[in-house]
């Protein structure tokens, strides 16, 4: 319960800030230079579009590492704002995932894991959008098996360019302890996501972003590779959906609960700000 209303106050503190004037600047970071309809998919895609951004996402791993005809999942609940302070174009983005381990006994368990925010500050080099900023995690998960159960500071970055085909791009992660739970042992965690989409007409699109892993805290290291599809939806005011589904396999596993194989879907829902929400 703590954890909802902690993204639900950041949510309500961050809208009132949202990019409402630079919508309309020409110099707003782009991520689309092809035809229309490719322009809204790379926008649907961008996670740094400057629109307020939903991601409901799952990862259903069968057969983990160590647990073999036991099932884990993880879910995620992602709310992303855009805001506009001091003249520099930043992007929050708030994560809770949801955890179901499979090393309870008896049959998998549910939690809450540790909450993370993280706030990029944006630019635009010859067309690629470049951010980077400060990430902190929260030690909100339900037990030492759903989060290390520590306060944890790091740093956050993007790297994207849009094509005329699609987006390329990646974004890493990197947060270390520093204080929480004396009894869980310190440790840190890398995580490197390539971004490739590939348009084709009528909103459809093909996709890999599988999260590469590596993890101190568990000694849990993956690097899944995922190829997917996906199809947006635009509505007139300028609202989009986004529906995909992307199986991965890991090319490197190694340590308990690692996944070999994971399905990976979700649904990303944006919403533009202001009266008009210009293609990118």
């Amino acid at each position: 319960m703590s954890s909802r209303l902690t993204t639900i106050l950041v949510i309500t503190l961050l809208a009132g800030n949202a990019w409402p004037e630079e919508i309309k600047k020409p110099d707003t970071p782009q991520a689309a230079t092809g035809t229309g309809s490719s322009n809204t998919t790379n926008a649907s895609n961008n996670p740094a579009n400057p629109m307020i951004t939903v991601d409901l996402q799952n990862y259903f791993m069968p057969s983990p590492a160590g647990y073999s005809g036991r099932t884990g999942d993880l879910g995620y609940l992602r709310v992303s704002v855009p805001v506009d302070k001091f003249g520099l174009h930043q992007y929050i983005r708030t994560i809770l995932p949801i955890v179901t381990t499979p090393i309870v006994q008896g049959g998998p368990d549910t939690g809450a894991g540790d909450l993370t925010v993280y706030d990029f500050l944006l630019n635009q080099f010859r067309g690629t959008s470049i951010g980077v900023g400060p990430l902190i995690e929260a030690p909100t998960a339900r037990g030492f098996d759903y989060g290390p159960g520590k306060w944890q500071a790091g740093a956050a970055g993007i790297l994207l360019t849009p094509l005329s085909w699609g987006l390329l791009g990646v974004l890493p992660t990197y947060a270390h302890s520093f204080s929480g739970n004396s009894s869980s042992p310190a440790g840190q965690n890398l995580t490197v996501q390539p971004l490739i989409f590939d348009n084709f007409p009528r909103g459809l699109y093909f996709r890999s972003t599988g999260v590469w892993n590596f993890d101190t805290y568990y000694h849990v290291d993956y690097i899944p590779v995922g190829l997917g599809v996906g199809k947006v939806w635009r509505r007139r005011n300028g609202d989009s959906i986004n529906l995909y589904f992307e199986p991965q396999y890991s090319v490197y596993e190694t340590g308990s609960t690692a996944p070999r194989w994971q399905i990976y879907s979700g649904v990303t829902l944006k919403f533009p700000i202001g009266d008009k929400q210009t293609e990118r």
